[in-house]
Protein backbone atom coordinates (compact mmCIF):
# COMPACT_ATOMS: atom_id res chain seq x y z
CA UNK A 1 0.00 0.00 0.00
CA UNK A 2 1.36 3.37 -0.86
CA UNK A 3 0.44 6.48 0.45
CA UNK A 4 2.01 9.84 -0.99
CA UNK A 5 4.87 11.52 1.36
CA UNK A 6 2.21 14.47 2.88
CA UNK A 7 -0.22 12.10 3.91
CA UNK A 8 2.17 10.20 5.85
CA UNK A 9 3.16 13.78 6.96
CA UNK A 10 -0.60 14.25 8.24
CA UNK A 11 -0.95 10.84 9.85
CA UNK A 12 2.18 11.45 11.89
CA UNK A 13 0.82 14.86 12.88
CA UNK A 14 -1.85 13.10 14.03
CA UNK A 15 -0.61 10.62 15.88
CA UNK A 16 1.78 12.88 17.81
CA UNK A 17 -0.89 15.51 18.76
CA UNK A 18 0.55 18.51 16.84
CA UNK A 19 -2.06 19.44 14.80
CA UNK A 20 -5.22 19.79 17.09
CA UNK A 21 -6.68 16.57 15.87
CA UNK A 22 -6.13 14.06 18.75
CA UNK A 23 -4.36 14.50 22.04
CA UNK A 24 -0.66 14.49 22.51
CA UNK A 25 1.58 11.92 23.07
CA UNK A 26 4.97 12.51 24.53
CA UNK A 27 8.44 11.29 22.87
CA UNK A 28 8.17 8.63 25.62
CA UNK A 29 4.31 8.50 24.87
CA UNK A 30 5.50 7.94 21.38
CA UNK A 31 7.73 5.02 22.01
CA UNK A 32 5.52 2.87 23.84
CA UNK A 33 2.82 3.28 21.53
CA UNK A 34 4.85 2.26 18.59
CA UNK A 35 6.90 -0.41 20.60
CA UNK A 36 3.46 -2.00 20.87
CA UNK A 37 2.93 -2.40 17.21
CA UNK A 38 6.59 -4.60 17.37
CA UNK A 39 9.28 -1.64 17.46
CA UNK A 40 11.48 -1.84 20.18
CA UNK A 41 12.74 1.74 20.86
CA UNK A 42 14.25 3.31 23.74
CA UNK A 43 13.59 6.95 24.66
CA UNK A 44 16.47 9.24 25.49
CA UNK A 45 19.13 11.64 24.13
CA UNK A 46 18.76 12.47 20.55
CA UNK A 47 15.49 11.16 19.92
CA UNK A 48 14.50 12.92 16.92
CA UNK A 49 11.35 15.51 16.36
CA UNK A 50 8.11 13.74 17.54
CA UNK A 51 6.98 13.87 14.04
CA UNK A 52 9.47 12.97 12.30
CA UNK A 53 9.94 9.70 14.80
CA UNK A 54 6.49 8.97 14.02
CA UNK A 55 6.73 9.80 10.37
CA UNK A 56 9.57 6.80 10.33
CA UNK A 57 6.99 4.13 12.03
CA UNK A 58 4.71 4.78 9.69
CA UNK A 59 6.40 4.15 6.72
CA UNK A 60 7.93 1.17 7.89
CA UNK A 61 5.06 -0.22 9.19
CA UNK A 62 3.28 0.33 5.51
CA UNK A 63 6.72 -1.20 3.87
CA UNK A 64 5.79 -4.52 6.81
CA UNK A 65 1.99 -4.08 5.21
CA UNK A 66 0.82 -3.26 9.05
CA UNK A 67 -0.86 -0.60 8.71
CA UNK A 68 -4.39 -1.63 9.34
CA UNK A 69 -2.88 -2.78 12.61
CA UNK A 70 -1.53 0.40 13.20
CA UNK A 71 -5.33 1.66 12.63
CA UNK A 72 -7.03 -0.09 14.30
CA UNK A 73 -4.34 0.73 17.39
CA UNK A 74 -4.31 4.14 16.62
CA UNK A 75 -8.50 4.16 16.38
CA UNK A 76 -9.56 2.30 19.25
CA UNK A 77 -12.37 3.89 21.23
CA UNK A 78 -11.36 2.97 24.60
CA UNK A 79 -8.03 5.66 24.17
CA UNK A 80 -10.34 8.08 23.78
CA UNK A 81 -12.61 7.51 26.77
CA UNK A 82 -12.30 11.41 29.11
CA UNK A 83 -10.56 12.93 26.13
CA UNK A 84 -12.28 16.18 23.70
CA UNK A 85 -11.42 14.17 20.83
CA UNK A 86 -13.80 11.56 18.69
CA UNK A 87 -12.25 8.58 16.78
CA UNK A 88 -15.31 9.30 14.10
CA UNK A 89 -14.02 13.01 13.74
CA UNK A 90 -10.24 11.82 13.43
CA UNK A 91 -11.43 9.36 10.80
CA UNK A 92 -12.97 12.36 8.52
CA UNK A 93 -10.08 14.11 8.53
CA UNK A 94 -7.76 11.71 7.49
CA UNK A 95 -10.03 10.27 4.86
CA UNK A 96 -9.68 14.05 3.31
CA UNK A 97 -6.51 13.30 2.79
CA UNK A 98 -6.56 9.34 2.06
CA UNK A 99 -8.91 9.92 -0.68
CA UNK A 100 -6.21 11.56 -3.04
CA UNK A 101 -4.03 8.35 -2.29
CA UNK A 102 -7.37 5.91 -3.75
CA UNK A 103 -8.22 4.98 0.11
CA UNK A 104 -10.63 5.15 2.49
CA UNK A 105 -10.99 4.37 6.35
CA UNK A 106 -14.10 2.81 6.35
CA UNK A 107 -15.86 1.07 9.95
CA UNK A 108 -17.15 -2.08 10.29
CA UNK A 109 -18.14 -3.68 13.41
CA UNK A 110 -15.46 -2.71 16.15
CA UNK A 111 -12.83 -2.76 13.06
CA UNK A 112 -11.61 -0.36 10.76
CA UNK A 113 -10.74 -1.44 7.07
CA UNK A 114 -9.18 0.42 4.32
CA UNK A 115 -11.44 0.45 1.01
CA UNK A 116 -9.60 1.16 -2.22
CA UNK A 117 -11.40 3.64 -3.50
CA UNK A 118 -10.09 2.70 -7.60
CA UNK A 119 -11.71 -0.96 -6.90
CA UNK A 120 -15.56 -2.12 -6.76
CA UNK A 121 -14.70 -3.97 -3.18
CA UNK A 122 -17.12 -5.88 -1.01
CA UNK A 123 -16.34 -6.36 2.65
CA UNK A 124 -17.03 -9.11 4.72
CA UNK A 125 -18.89 -8.30 7.87
CA UNK A 126 -17.07 -9.05 11.35
CA UNK A 127 -20.16 -10.29 12.52
CA UNK A 128 -19.35 -13.60 9.97
CA UNK A 129 -15.65 -13.64 10.98
CA UNK A 130 -16.66 -13.95 14.49
CA UNK A 131 -18.64 -17.12 13.49
CA UNK A 132 -15.95 -18.91 11.57
CA UNK A 133 -12.85 -17.48 11.63
CA UNK A 134 -9.39 -19.31 11.17
CA UNK A 135 -5.94 -17.48 10.58
CA UNK A 136 -5.59 -18.67 7.85
CA UNK A 137 -9.16 -17.57 6.04
CA UNK A 138 -8.40 -13.48 7.43
CA UNK A 139 -5.07 -13.66 5.73
CA UNK A 140 -6.59 -14.99 2.68
CA UNK A 141 -9.22 -12.10 3.06
CA UNK A 142 -6.88 -9.61 2.92
CA UNK A 143 -4.38 -11.33 0.17
CA UNK A 144 -7.05 -10.82 -2.24
CA UNK A 145 -8.16 -7.11 -1.58
CA UNK A 146 -3.77 -6.75 -1.19
CA UNK A 147 -3.25 -8.64 -4.57
CA UNK A 148 -6.16 -6.92 -6.45
CA UNK A 149 -4.26 -3.07 -5.19
CA UNK A 150 -1.24 -4.72 -6.28
CA UNK A 151 -2.86 -5.57 -10.04
CA UNK A 152 -1.81 -9.27 -8.71
CA UNK A 153 -5.15 -10.22 -10.53
CA UNK A 154 -4.09 -13.77 -11.11
CA UNK A 155 -2.93 -14.38 -7.42
CA UNK A 156 -6.22 -12.69 -6.36
CA UNK A 157 -8.44 -15.27 -7.83
CA UNK A 158 -6.63 -17.77 -6.32
CA UNK A 159 -6.81 -16.21 -2.75
CA UNK A 160 -11.05 -15.64 -3.58
CA UNK A 161 -10.80 -19.50 -4.16
CA UNK A 162 -8.80 -20.74 -1.33
CA UNK A 163 -11.01 -18.61 0.84
CA UNK A 164 -14.56 -20.31 -0.46
CA UNK A 165 -12.57 -23.62 0.24
CA UNK A 166 -11.59 -22.49 3.87
CA UNK A 167 -14.70 -21.37 4.74
CA UNK A 168 -16.45 -24.79 3.16
CA UNK A 169 -14.29 -26.76 5.28
CA UNK A 170 -14.28 -25.14 8.32
CA UNK A 171 -18.16 -25.50 8.00
CA UNK A 172 -18.02 -29.15 7.39
CA UNK A 173 -15.60 -29.45 10.42
CA UNK A 174 -18.08 -27.42 12.95
CA UNK A 175 -20.72 -29.85 12.04
CA UNK A 176 -19.46 -32.96 11.82
CA UNK A 177 -16.80 -32.60 14.04
CA UNK A 178 -13.41 -32.95 12.39
CA UNK A 179 -11.92 -32.09 9.37
CA UNK A 180 -12.94 -33.62 6.20
CA UNK A 181 -10.79 -35.19 3.16
CA UNK A 182 -10.58 -32.47 0.38
CA UNK A 183 -8.83 -33.55 -2.77
CA UNK A 184 -8.98 -29.95 -4.28
CA UNK A 185 -12.84 -30.20 -5.96
CA UNK A 186 -14.61 -27.21 -5.02
CA UNK A 187 -17.82 -28.19 -6.44
CA UNK A 188 -17.74 -31.40 -4.47
CA UNK A 189 -17.27 -29.80 -1.28
CA UNK A 190 -19.85 -27.74 -1.72
CA UNK A 191 -22.16 -30.36 -2.63
CA UNK A 192 -20.53 -32.23 1.02
CA UNK A 193 -21.14 -28.50 2.57
CA UNK A 194 -25.04 -28.17 1.12
CA UNK A 195 -26.23 -31.34 2.33
CA UNK A 196 -25.13 -30.75 5.98
CA UNK A 197 -26.96 -27.18 6.26
CA UNK A 198 -30.07 -27.58 4.37
CA UNK A 199 -28.50 -25.37 1.51
CA UNK A 200 -30.47 -27.30 -1.30
CA UNK A 201 -32.08 -25.43 -3.75
CA UNK A 202 -34.37 -27.91 -5.01
CA UNK A 203 -35.65 -28.37 -1.78
CA UNK A 204 -39.47 -28.38 -1.72
CA UNK A 205 -41.64 -25.66 -0.46
CA UNK A 206 -38.59 -22.91 -1.29
CA UNK A 207 -39.47 -19.98 -2.74
CA UNK A 208 -38.97 -19.47 -6.39
CA UNK A 209 -36.56 -16.32 -6.28
CA UNK A 210 -34.65 -18.23 -3.51
CA UNK A 211 -34.28 -21.17 -5.52
CA UNK A 212 -32.58 -19.20 -8.66
CA UNK A 213 -30.53 -17.26 -5.85
CA UNK A 214 -29.26 -20.80 -4.63
CA UNK A 215 -28.73 -21.90 -8.35
CA UNK A 216 -26.93 -18.93 -8.75
CA UNK A 217 -24.52 -19.24 -5.86
CA UNK A 218 -23.88 -23.17 -7.37
CA UNK A 219 -22.79 -21.45 -10.53
CA UNK A 220 -20.63 -18.96 -8.29
CA UNK A 221 -18.96 -22.13 -6.82
CA UNK A 222 -18.38 -23.88 -10.47
CA UNK A 223 -17.47 -20.67 -11.97
CA UNK A 224 -14.37 -19.79 -9.10
CA UNK A 225 -13.01 -23.55 -9.81
CA UNK A 226 -13.03 -22.73 -13.28
CA UNK A 227 -11.34 -19.13 -13.73
CA UNK A 228 -9.05 -20.15 -11.15
CA UNK A 229 -7.77 -23.48 -13.28
CA UNK A 230 -7.57 -20.63 -16.39
CA UNK A 231 -6.90 -17.33 -15.12
CA UNK A 232 -4.88 -17.92 -12.05
CA UNK A 233 -1.24 -18.57 -10.84
CA UNK A 234 -2.15 -21.73 -9.88
CA UNK A 235 -1.99 -23.54 -13.13
CA UNK A 236 -0.69 -22.65 -16.82
CA UNK A 237 -3.05 -20.04 -17.76
CA UNK A 238 -5.41 -19.95 -20.69
CA UNK A 239 -5.49 -16.10 -20.61
CA UNK A 240 -4.38 -13.31 -18.71
CA UNK A 241 -7.16 -11.88 -16.10
CA UNK A 242 -7.97 -8.11 -15.80
CA UNK A 243 -8.74 -6.04 -12.90
CA UNK A 244 -12.41 -6.24 -13.55
CA UNK A 245 -11.99 -10.04 -14.05
CA UNK A 246 -10.52 -10.40 -10.40
CA UNK A 247 -12.75 -7.98 -8.66
CA UNK A 248 -15.59 -10.66 -9.95
CA UNK A 249 -13.99 -13.52 -8.25
CA UNK A 250 -12.93 -11.80 -5.34
CA UNK A 251 -16.60 -10.04 -4.65
CA UNK A 252 -18.46 -12.90 -5.61
CA UNK A 253 -15.96 -15.76 -3.06
CA UNK A 254 -16.73 -12.67 -0.33
CA UNK A 255 -20.47 -12.46 -1.16
CA UNK A 256 -20.39 -16.60 -1.40
CA UNK A 257 -18.55 -16.57 1.62
CA UNK A 258 -20.95 -14.40 4.14
CA UNK A 259 -24.09 -15.68 2.65
CA UNK A 260 -22.85 -19.57 3.65
CA UNK A 261 -21.43 -18.36 7.09
CA UNK A 262 -25.04 -16.45 7.97
CA UNK A 263 -26.85 -19.42 6.61
CA UNK A 264 -25.29 -21.52 9.01
CA UNK A 265 -25.06 -19.64 11.60
CA UNK A 266 -29.27 -19.64 11.20
CA UNK A 267 -29.61 -22.92 10.83
CA UNK A 268 -27.58 -23.79 14.21
CA UNK A 269 -29.75 -20.98 15.98
CA UNK A 270 -32.85 -22.96 14.73
CA UNK A 271 -31.09 -26.63 16.07
CA UNK A 272 -32.00 -27.12 12.53
CA UNK A 273 -28.44 -28.82 12.18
Amino acid sequence: MDLRSHTIKILAQTVVGDNGKSFYRSGPQLVDFFNELGFDDVYGHGFPTRWVYAEDKIKIILQQDRFLVFLNKFLDDSIYIDTEYETSEIVDYLNQYLKFDGYEIIKTGKKYQIKDLKTAQIIIPDECLEIISTEFLEEQIKKCDKKIIESDYDGAITNARSMVEEVLLEIEKEVTGKREKYDGDLSSLYKRVKKLINFDAGREGLDTCLKQILSGLNNIVIGLGGLRTKASDSHARVYKPCKHHAELAVNAAKTLTAFVINSYKYQKEKNLL
